[in-house]
Order: C-alpha cells, then sequence, then structure tokens
C-alpha cells in the first residue's frame, strides 16, 4: 500500500525526468491508478465495517477514502497538465533535495 508521501514522491520524480510528455502521463496514470485500485479496496473495507456497526473504523476508514480519492484526483490534474504542455510544479509535491 502507498503512502500519500511515497505518492507524491514518485510524482515528483516522474516530473523531472526527461522523458516524452506522453510516457510522463503514462507513467503518471500507473500511479493514479494504483491509489485508485487502494481507495477501491479500502472502500469495501469500509462498507465491511459498516455491516458490522464498527462506527469509528467507519468514520476512519472514510477519511482515509476520501483522502486517496483526492490525492488520484491530484495526480490526473499533473498528467493533465503535461499532456496540455503546461508544466509549473505539481501542487504539494515535496521537493527532492
Amino acid at each position: 500500500m502507498l503512502t500519500e508521501n511515497e505518492v507524491r514522491r514518485r510524482v515528483a520524480i516522474l516530473f523531472e525526468l526527461d522523458l516524452a510528455p506522453m510516457r510522463k502521463v503514462r507513467a503518471l496514470l500507473r500511479v493514479a491508478r494504483s491509489v485508485k485500485l487502494q481507495a477501491r479496496a479500502l472502500h469495501h473495507a469500509r462498507a465491511l465495517s459498516a455491516q458490522a456497526q464498527d462506527r469509528n473504523t467507519a468514520a476512519h476508514l472514510d477519511r482515509i477514502v476520501r483522502a486517496l480519492r483526492a490525492l488520484y484526483e491530484e495526480v490526473r490534474l499533473v498528467a493533465h497538465r503535461v499532456l496540455m504542455g503546461r508544466v509549473p510544479a505539481p501542487v504539494g509535491v515535496p521537493s527532492l533535495a
């Protein structure tokens, strides 16, 4: 399971690589897809915990799923910017220095 920091670091590395824009976009979308799959799995776990009436676990998983979906959208936005030729540094990406 990827953490938010790992995803952001991968995005930053891919963003800095000297690749053709389409290859960058494909690599970014692969990262986004893995985040989306994680969110889907956690959403399923959340549904199971809701059936067990475990409110705290369900609420925690809700927050995690929302954060993963927002992260997924951020990665897709970076890919879209690369594809459109607008390449300002991604928002919230830590420096690698």
